[in-house]
């Protein structure tokens, strides 16, 4: 890749309309351009609410199996928040005290999901949510497959 197209991909990334996922960004990464990616606000079909995803990803488009993945999500929506509770539940005993609600959505908010290799197997991917109450908790969750891993809070 010539240094002149190099530089026009970081400070002038290309943008497009997809017809899923609305406005894209497209986030070039030079020293590991296989990360580079696709980042926009999806109007999340199951909670009616914004949140933030990155689709891996060329100059030409997010690959295949990241629209693939995302565009599952919210049929597996359910299932994700059951494997997901537990993890939450985790957190607002440590960190806030408090029980979660049994509505989730009482306590939190959905964030956004990450995918970081669209074509790995098992799929590694995380969601992310946000506390909702007087103290701001910042909620990931780490999958490996169907399988939530342990929670990591940033305060």
């Amino acid at each position: 890749m010539n240094i002149l197209h190099n530089l026009k991909l970081r400070f002038a990334p290309p943008r497009i309309t997809d017809p899923d996922f609305g406005g894209l960004l497209f986030m070039y990464i030079p020293n590991a351009p296989e990360l580079s990616y696709w980042e926009c606000e999806w109007m999340f079909p199951k909670t009616a609410t914004p949140i933030s995803i990155a689709l891996p990803g060329t100059e030409s488009g997010p690959f295949p199996e990241a629209r693939q993945f995302y565009l599952g999500l919210p049929d597996r929506f359910e299932k994700i928040l059951s494997a997901a509770r537990p993890n939450l539940e985790n957190v607002f005993r440590d960190w806030l005290q408090q029980d979660l609600p049994q509505d989730i959505f009482s306590g939190v908010k959905l964030a956004g999901f990450g995918l970081m290799d669209a074509k790995a197997q098992p799929t590694q991917w995380d969601i992310s949510f946000e506390t909702t109450g007087d103290k701001w908790l910042g909620i990931s969750i780490a999958f490996i497959g169907d399988t939530a891993q342990e929670a990591t809070v940033d305060t």
